[in-house]
């Protein structure tokens, strides 16, 4: 598709000489990004407003277990729609798929005020995931298309982040939404109508403005769009294709030897993610803090996750390395696990503390997104990934809230060992698939200096993907 766009701009003599690359990229960047950072604001904040809910009086008809099982509940509407919404963002125009798809999902948070039984909060919570399912890969991809490899990491960062500033939004909000008293309805009922209306509002204003591609976009000019693809020719990744590749998917699962081993990265650092987001305010109550307290303590989690994030996506963009900015920002949540585990119960700052750097690990996140793109070619490859890389995300974040048993309660001791146990490990793996991609490139190189390049034209937009295309060198 890029790549006859780009012939009939050659055939028609389109002029790009007059086109100012610097402007074009502000230009891009300011029509695209607040749209992207919208949308993932959104989709942390729609998903947590149970953990904000908890405190404002959802669980009085909840036990322990039945509110964890809220939590893991999204992540499996979640798991199960992720391939589905993968094969249908590549069948479909990406930015209107994914503006019906947020639209929807605020539907569903509204719809969050009628449920008063444990059953109807289970059917919504399913329908919530499955309508979030696209936002992470359709973002991904969006990115891919945009920016060169390490734009991706910076983009992908700033996107990211809205994590942090959602966890701050959120507590503001539900703060103030704990004062608002009315005879008829909950004031936890009144956040999820709130909220589910200002999404449906994003969710249409997306349809409208998001372009599906460079090619598409009516904000660009031809030679503009010109550019923008010649920008990420660099990439040899791609731009869309409409086209599905079932030897795609096989190679992925089978071919590629940094498939799995992301794929458990993820896992086991989202286990602490899981945990975070449905049990951070339950834990902090434990403290002894009233309802408003904890809900406005809760906010400085945020700020970690913000300066993780661009501490994290920032340095890899500058540096590379992705893999071991892995295991390092790991280790400052393996530290808050052991203090909410061994400190007494008396010292409520250290344990406090202990919380606030939980929130390092899940901004590895982005680094494995832009990991993950940057290190996949082909288009149908890329998008399978996205759905992998996910489906690892949700069943880390289904075993977080799981390990949170009400006969352990108050202290919830082995969920905590559990934690430094699976943080340590992301640790070791991150370490080991540097490695594995060092070989890689290293065998690369020895066949290319032994048999020569095959210099193929424009084999950046053939939609190759990254085993068949020998030219192409992993990003570590």
């Amino acid at each position: 598709m890029a790549l006859q766009f780009l012939i009939d701009a050659k055939n028609d003599s389109v002029d790009i000489s007059s086109v100012d690359e610097h402007k074009l990229r502000w230009k891009i960047d300011l029509r695209l990004m607040p749209i992207l950072c919208t949308i993932y604001f959104l989709q942390y904040l729609d998903k947590t407003l149970l953990n904000y809910a908890a405190v404002m009086g959802i669980r009085k008809n909840l036990t322990s277990n039945q509110y964890s099982n809220l939590g893991t509940i999204f992540y499996v509407g979640y798991i199960v729609s992720e391939p589905i919404t993968s094969y249908l963002m590549q069948r479909f125009p990406l930015g209107k798929y994914l503006g019906i798809n947020v639209t929807c999902w605020g539907i569903v948070v509204a719809c969050h005020a009628a449920c008063n039984t444990y059953a109807s909060l289970m059917v919504i919570r399913v329908l919530l995931g499955v309508f979030e399912a696209c936002v992470a890969p359709a973002l991904v991809l969006i990115t891919g298309m945009w920016w060169t490899k390490p734009e991706q990491s910076r983009r992908t960062g700033l996107w990211y982040m809205q994590i942090g500033v959602a966890q701050i939004v959120g507590s503001a909000i539900s703060y103030g939404f704990q004062h608002v008293n009315s005879t008829k309805i909950a004031n936890w009922q009144i956040l999820f109508l709130f909220m589910g209306c200002f999404t449906v509002i994003i969710g249409l204003g997306t349809i409208v403005l998001l372009p599906d591609n460079p090619m598409s976009a009516r904000f660009l000019s031809r030679g503009e769009k010109v550019l923008s693809i010649e920008h990420v020719r660099k990439n040899q990744t791609g731009i869309e294709n409409k086209n599905f590749k079932w030897s795609h998917v096989h190679e992925l699962l089978f071919k590629d030897i940094l498939t799995w081993p992301l794929f458990f990265i993820t896992v086991l650092a989202m286990i602490d993610n899981g945990a975070v987001s449905n049990f951070s305010s339950i834990i902090i109550s434990t403290f002894g803090y009233s309802n408003e307290r904890t809900t406005i303590i809760q906010m400085p989690s945020g700020a970690v996750s913000i300066v993780a994030t661009i501490f994290a996506t920032y340095l890899v963009a500058a540096v590379g390395e992705r893999a071991l900015f892995i295991a390092i920002i790991t280790l400052p949540s393996v530290v808050g696990a052991g203090l909410l585990l061994g400190l007494p119960v008396h010292l409520k700052v250290g344990k406090l503390f202990g919380v606030y750097l939980l929130n390092f690990c899940p901004a590895m996140l982005p680094i494995i997104y832009s990991w993950g793109a940057a290190n996949t070619a082909g288009y149908t490859k890329r998008a399978m990934r996205n759905a992998l890389t996910l489906v690892a995300f949700c069943i880390g974040n289904i075993i977080g809230p799981q390990m949170f048993k009400s006969n352990n309660a108050p202290k919830y001791n082995p969920a905590k060992i559990a934690l430094i146990v699976t943080m340590s490990l992301v640790v070791v793996f991150a370490v080991g698939l540097r490695q594995l991609v060092l070989w890689e490139n290293a065998k690369r190189d020895k066949e290319i200096a032994k048999i020569g390049s095959e210099n193929i034209e424009d084999i950046e937009f053939l939609d190759m993907t990254d085993i068949e295309n020998r030219e192409f060198r992993y990003s570590h």
